[in-house]
């Protein structure tokens, strides 16, 4: 594997461009969350609509697609990160870039931690992971999207779109549950099944999943919007090439 290529990596002889990559990137884990949510709410271990994300890495075929295709995902986000340093390394905007490239690497190894610390099993550590996925994805998508030429473009106005749906979501999600547990917490005992207390809180999951939602495709507007800037990049490179 070659990830230092002019326009992209290459890969068993193959060679993916950089654009094509972050089709991958946001694609990937896109497909992977849905289809392991429909299966989830099909198969019947859901317990009842709407559920967090999370939820749908449940014991059963979900769970396969869930934890393989984050972990792949993962990878592909720090590749993506790589590439992005390669692309902006000898640009003024150094620390942008030093923030894009560990905020990115740090954000794809929790993706793939994500895919095998599931909530039933290990709720504090899955909470914690999840909080760099999701502080982590905005934190890189943010710093890369300023690494991109001031000039105005589709991709940059829809990572506008895309990074302001994901702080929304965020916000929107931490504060419903925070302000429910807060005013329930003698309803909420110690003793109870993680089952019980999201039984017991679903009130606020039908607005706080909700919120979650918006995060997540927040996250993968952004990322799917530096698709056409870096496709344009290249095409740019091959005229001048020509």
């Amino acid at each position: 594997m070659n990830l230092e290529c002019e326009n992209g990596i290459e890969v068993a002889g193959f060679e993916i461009a950089d654009h094509v990559l972050a089709r991958i990137g946001w694609l990937l884990p896109l497909l992977t969350v849905a289809l392991s949510m429909l299966i989830h709410a099909l198969s019947g271990n859901a317990r009842t609509l709407p559920f967090f994300i999370s939820e749908a890495d449940h014991p059963g075929l979900e769970r396969w697609i869930f934890t393989t295709g984050l972990t792949i995902s993962g990878g592909v986000l720090c590749i993506i990160a790589y590439r992005f340093r390669l692309l902006f390394l000898s640009s003024d905007k150094t620390k942008q870039t030093r923030i894009s490239f560990y905020s990115g690497i740090t954000t794809g190894v929790a993706i793939i931690v994500l895919g095998y610390v599931n909530m039933y099993d290990a709720l504090l550590w899955h909470c914690v992971v999840a909080f760099f996925v999701f502080v982590g994805g905005l934190i890189w998508g943010t710093s890369t999207h300023l690494l991109v030429e001031s000039t105005e473009t589709s991709g940059k106005k829809l990572r506008r779109i895309g990074l302001g749906m994901a702080v929304f979501g965020l916000i929107a999600m931490n504060l419903i549950l925070i302000f429910f547990i807060g005013s329930n917490q003698d309803e909420l005992s110690n003793g109870d099944t993680l089952l019980h207390r999201l039984d017991t809180i679903q009130s606020a999951i039908n607005y706080a999943a909700m919120a979650e939602y918006i995060l997540f495709i927040g996250l993968i507007i952004t990322l799917a919007a530096f698709e056409p800037d870096l496709k344009a990049k290249n095409l740019s490179k091959d005229e001048l090439v020509s």
